[in-house]
């Protein structure tokens, strides 16, 4: 919606920016090394993003060019349930706290609850179309020239800086880091995330 910026839209909130620069992304996806001048929290970031592409990476590839060969999933709430809990290692590890015990963000039937929500409305391949449809770089700049309020949350897939925020969104009207919440923010965190949407567009209204 940022991209094609329809009339009416006054601005966007995101929680996933498209704000990794070009040359981060190049030495992430071929392994290099880190490209020279980044500073310690961009090295960090370089770093992190450079784990995921190296073993987590490789759902969203499948999704991206068979997106039909995960049809089994339609025939088993097993099958349906591991691939949604184990396609990457962040992943599994936040949802696998809530059956540990653990009581922050998700609960075990909210987790059962979204694997129910997708096997009974048949919805575990076609959602994932999603991957196959976007033609953009995960992580790159997509050209969003409209108003963009960005929330940072820590155990996102990758926490963008400020100044890579404002490189990527020359409109860019809120920047804020939460302390708890991630990929998923509006499912784990949906009271912070309600007002971090509140927040970031409030200047709009």
């Amino acid at each position: 919606m940022g991209v094609q910026a329809p009339p009416g839209l006054l601005g966007i909130h995101t929680n996933f920016p498209g704000a990794v620069r070009p040359d981060v992304t190049a030495a992430v996806q071929s392994g290099g090394p880190a490209p020279s001048g980044l500073d310690d929290e961009e090295t960090r970031l370089y770093e992190k993003l450079r784990d995921f592409w190296a073993t987590d990476v490789a759902y969203a590839l499948e999704l991206a060019t068979h997106p039909q060969t995960l049809y089994g999933i339609a025939d088993s709430p097993v099958g349906l349930a591991a691939w949604m809990l184990d396609h990457d290692a962040t992943s599994l590890a936040l949802i696998a706290r809530v059956f540990d015990g653990q009581a922050e963000g998700l609960t075990r039937d909210d987790v059962l609850d979204n694997i129910t929500h997708y096997w009974l409305t048949n919805t575990g391949i076609s959602s994932g179309r999603l991957y196959w449809e976007n033609k953009f770089g995960f992580f790159d700049p997509k050209g969003v020239s409209i108003p963009v309020a960005v929330s940072v949350f820590p155990d996102e897939l990758y926490q963008v800086p400020q100044s890579w925020a404002e490189q990527a969104y020359p409109n860019l009207i809120y920047y804020n880091k939460v302390d708890k919440g991630g990929h998923f923010a509006a499912w784990e965190q949906p009271q912070l995330f309600s007002e971090e949407v509140r927040a970031g567009l409030r200047s709009l209204r």
